[in-house]
């Protein structure tokens, strides 16, 4: 079991600096150390759920204080979770975000999420 903590960067898309936020091998039983979403960075965002999922569920969670998390939903009111490889849009303007894996045996996952505000 690891901790598993995000890793902020950017990605030049035509001109402008995209914040990305990475969660790399995610397993069932790892501790997971929430982000804290820039100022304005998340008006409108996506994210990427790939890896080796054996049997494993991946929630995106968000927060407004840190310490109680809540299922983040898309822009249809469903639940951002996957069994399997998928992609999410979604807005938000929670203060901390973060994914949350469960139910896996030999999974290794990332998260990756874009975030595009102002």
């Amino acid at each position: 079991m690891a901790t598993v903590s995000p890793v902020y960067s950017s990605v030049q898309a035509q001109g402008e600096n995209v914040p990305r936020i990475i969660w790399e091998e995610l397993a069932t039983g790892d501790t997971v150390v929430a982000a804290a979403i820039p100022y304005q960075a998340a008006v409108a965002g996506s994210v990427q759920i790939v890896g080796t999922f054996g049997g494993a569920t991946v929630k995106l969670q968000v927060s407004n204080d840190g310490s109680t998390f809540f299922d983040m939903k898309d822009l249809t009111a469903t639940d951002v979770e996957a069994t399997a490889a998928s992609f999410f849009e979604f807005t938000t303007a929670a203060v901390y975000l973060r994914p949350a894996i469960s139910g896996g045996t030999g999974d290794d996952v990332d998260v990756i999420v874009c975030l595009r505000g102002n």
